[in-house]
C-alpha cells in the first residue's frame, strides 16, 4: 500500500498535542563501490590527513520501506508517520466524547491511530524492526550527486572548511536506519571504518559524530576500542543521552497552566504556517479555545494515549532509542518498561554499561594518542528555538541544553546553570569558567578539549563557526582550548548563517552572473556576497554581523526581483491575532488548566487578583 508523508510538527498540531521524538540511529551494511584514490594514498605512502567519516544526526540518513514491490521514502530516518490509515473512528469518537464530555472510545481510537501511523517502523519485543527497511549510503563527498551534496553539506553537516583542508576524497558520510539495534549500528560503523582504511591506505580514520551519532560512538569505543581512530570530534553529540528523552520515557511532562493552554499551540503552529498564510499565532490561539471544549483530564488522556501508541509501536522496543536515555536515568526507565522483556533488557543493559564506561574509555584513548574534542551548544531550555514540540518535558527550564541535548551529555559532564537568569557560584579557579558565569568545564572528562557555544541551538549547521573551529582542531595536531584562545576560544558564541549557506549566496552569485545589473549594482552585490562568505569563515560567532550580512544579501535579491519580498501580515490578520490572543488569555485567567465543563479556576483568579 502507498504511504504518504506529512510534517512532523504539523501532525503534532493537528492532533493537538501528539509528541514525536526525532532521533538518529544506525547504518546500512552496503559498501560503496571499489574506488581508486586519485591522490595516491597507500599504506606505504598515506597523505598528511586521516580520512574523516561523518556519523550524522537526525534526519540525515535516507531510509526506505520496501513493501509489495513498492519503495517508499521514509525521509531522513526520523520516526515517520503515514497517513494511509482510517481516521473515521477518531472523528466519531471525538464527536461523541465532546457531546457527552466523557471518553467514548476516544483514547483507544487515538492509541490505535498512532500505532497504525507508525506501523512502517514497528519494532518487536526483541528489538528487531518488523518491516523491510533499508538505508542507502551516501558515501564519499567526491562521488556525490549535486542533490546529495546539497543535502549532505548545505542542509545537514556543512563541513566545507574541513573539505577545503583534507579534500573531497577524504570525507565520507556514514548512513543509518533509525530503528535498527544500537549494536548493529556499531558493527556497521566498524565495517565502514575498515572499508575507508583500505580504500585510502590509512591505518586510522577520524570521526565526526554529530548529534545522535554520539550514541554510536559511545558503543563503538566500548566494543572496538580506539586503535583505528586518529581524531574524534563529538559535535553536539549524545554520548550520554539527554534528560529530555528520559522524561519522554518516564512520562514526566510540563504541567504549567500557560504551557498547554495559551503557549504551546501558538508556538508550534507558528513554525509551520506563518510563511504560507500569515495567520500564524491566531490559529494557535483559536486551537487553545477549541481544546477547552474537552475536559482537561480527557484531553491529557488523549495526549498520553497518542504518545503511548508511538512508544509501544516503535520507541520502547528500539535499543537505539534506549541509547538516548542518560545513564543516571536508565534504571528508572528500565524498571517501568523492561521488566517483562529480558532479551531486550539484556541488550539495553549492555549499552548502559558502555555509557558508564565512556569516561574511562575516552581517557584510555587519549592516553594512547587519540585526539578527542567535544563541541556543544548551551544555555537553552528543552524546546527552545524551533524545537517547540519538546517543551512538553518536565525538565524544561531546569537543565542547561541546546534545546534538545543536555549540556552535560554533550560535553561529558560540564556543569551548567539552569537556563534563564541562574548563574553558578564563581569557582576558585576560573580557567574553565564561562564569561556569563553559567558554565564550568573543569568538571568535564576533557576540560582542555571541550568547546562550548553560548546560547547556541542544537542545529549547529546553522553556525558555520562551530564546524570551522572543529575543522581547525581536527587538522592541527595537539590543538586545544589553550592554543589560540583569541581566535578559537573555549567559550564561543551563537550565530545563524543558515540562509546564506542554503541558497541566498548562491542566488546572489547567479544574479551577479546572469542579471542585467549596472556597474554600481554589481559592485554593491559583490560586496554583499564577499561579506556573506567572510561571515561564513568566522571562527568566533557574531550573531549581529551574521544577521546583517543575511539581510543585506536578501535585500538586494528582493531589489532585483531575484526573490519575493518578505511576507507581511495584513491589518486584518494582525487584528485577528490580537483578538484571539486576548480571548485565549482571558480563558487562561478564568479557567486555568481546565476545560470549559470543568468550571472556572477560582484559586487561579484569586491568586491573580492579589498577586
Amino acid at each position: 500500500m502507498q504511504k504518504k508523508s506529512i510534517s512532523l510538527r504539523l501532525l503534532s498540531a493537528v492532533l493537538a498535542a501528539v509528541l514525536l521524538i526525532g532521533t538518529l540511529a544506525v547504518s546500512s551494511s552496503a559498501e560503496p563501490a571499489a574506488y581508486v584514490n586519485p591522490n595516491g594514498c597507500t599504506k606505504a605512502h598515506p597523505c598528511d590527513y586521516s580520512p574523516t567519516i561523518i556519523v550524522p544526526g537526525i534526519n540525515q540518513s535516507v531510509t526506505y520501506l520496501y513493501e509489495d514491490g513498492e519503495k517508499t521514502d521514509l525521509g531522513g530516518g526520523t520516526i515517520f508517520p503515514t497517513t494511509d490509515v482510517d481516521f473515521l473512528p477518531v472523528i466519531f469518537s471525538a464527536l461523541f466524547s465532546l457531546l457527552s464530555q466523557h471518553d467514548i472510545f476516544l483514547t483507544k481510537s487515538i492509541y490505535n491511530l498512532m500505532s497504525q501511523m507508525f506501523e512502517p517502523q514497528r519494532v518487536d519485543s526483541n528489538g528487531k524492526y518488523v518491516h523491510d527497511l533499508r538505508t542507502e549510503p551516501i558515501g564519499r563527498v567526491s562521488e556525490m550527486t549535486d542533490d546529495q551534496r546539497h543535502t549532505a553539506l548545505d542542509v545537514n553537516v556543512p563541513v566545507y572548511s574541513l573539505i577545503d583542508i583534507v579534500g573531497e576524497d577524504h570525507v565520507y558520510f556514514f548512513s543509518f536506519n533509525l530503528v535498527d539495534e544500537i549494536w548493529n549500528s556499531v558493527d556497521e560503523l566498524e565495517k565502514y571504518i575498515d572499508f575507508v582504511r583500505k580504500e585510502t591506505g590509512h591505518d586510522k580514520v577520524n570521526l565526526v559524530n554529530v548529534s545522535l551519532g554520539g550514541t554510536v560512538f559511545t558503543g563503538y569505543i566500548e566494543k572496538y576500542g580506539h586503535s583505528k581512530l586518529d581524531q574524534v570530534a563529538n559535535v553536539v553529540a549524545t554520548t550520554d543521552g539527554s534528560e529530555m528523552f528520559a522524561d519522554l520515557f518516564t512520562h514526566k511532562v510540563n504541567r504549567a497552566d500557560d504551557f498547554l493552554y495559551e503557549k504551546w499551540l501558538p508556538d508550534l503552529l507558528e513554525k509551520d504556517i506563518h510563511l504560507s498564510t500569515g495567520y500564524d499565532r491566531s490559529i494557535g490561539y483559536l486551537a487553545d479555545l477549541v481544546i477547552r471544549l474537552f475536559p482537561n483530564k480527557l484531553f491529557e488522556n488523549v495526549i498520553s494515549a497518542a504518545w503511548q501508541g508511538i512508544l509501544d509501536t516503535v520507541v520502547l522496543n528500539c535499543t537505539q532509542f534506549w541509547a538516548l536515555v542518560p545513564c543516571d536515568r536508565y534504571d528508572e526507565a528500565a524498571a517501568m518498561h523492561l521488566g517483562k522483556k529480558p532479551t531486550l533488557k539484556a541488550k539495553t543493559d549492555s549499552y548502559h554499561q558502555a555509557q558508564l564506561n565512556l569516561a574511562d574509555n575516552v581517557r584510555a584513548a587519549v592516553a594512547d594518542g587519540v585526539c578527542i574534542n567535544n563541541f556543544a551548544g548551551s544555555n537553552l531550555s528543552f524546546g527552545d528555538n524551533e524545537y517547540t514540540y519538546f517543551q512538553v518535558v518536565a525538565s524544561r527550564g531546569k537543565v542547561n541544553s541546546d534545546g534538545i541535548i543536555a549540556l552535560a551529555g554533550a560535553t561529558m559532564d560540564a556543569t551548567g546553570a539552569a537556563p534563564g537568569d541562574a548563574v553558578l557560584p564563581t569557582p576558585t579557579n576560573t580557567k574553565y569558567f564561562s564569561p556569563d558565569k553559567k558554565i564550568d568545564c573543569s568538571t568535564c572528562v576533557l576540560p582542555d578539549n571541550t568547546w562550548v557555544f553560548l546560547n547556541q541551538p542544537h542545529e549547529v549547521g546553522r553556525n558555520d563557526a562551530v564546524l570551522n573551529v572543529a575543522a581547525k582542531v581536527m587538522t592541527t595536531p595537539g590543538m586545544n582550548v589553550n592554543t589560540d584562545p583569541e581566535h578559537y576560544p573555549q567559550f564561543n558564541y551563537a550565530m545563524n548563517t543558515n540562509e546564506l549557506r542554503r541558497g541566498r549566496l548562491g542566488d546572489a552569485e547567479r544574479l551577479l552572473k546572469e542579471g542585467n545589473l549596472s556597474a554600481a549594482d554589481k559592485a554593491e552585490l559583490q560586496a554583499a556576497i564577499d561579506e556573506g562568505y567572510a561571515v561564513r569563515a568566522l571562527t568566533v560567532g557574531d550573531a549581529e554581523r551574521a544577521q546583517k550580512a543575511t539581510d543585506a544579501v536578501k535585500a538586494l535579491l528582493v531589489k532585483h526581483s531575484a526573490m519575493g519580498a518578505p511576507f507581511e501580515q495584513s491589518k486584518g490578520q494582525v487584528f485577528l491575532e490580537k483578538v484571539t490572543k486576548a480571548l485565549s488569555e482571558f480563558a487562561l485567567a478564568i479557567y486555568g488548566n481546565n476545560g470549559y465543563s470543568d468550571g472556572i479556576n477560582c484559586r487561579r483568579i484569586w491568586k491573580s487578583i492579589f498577586a
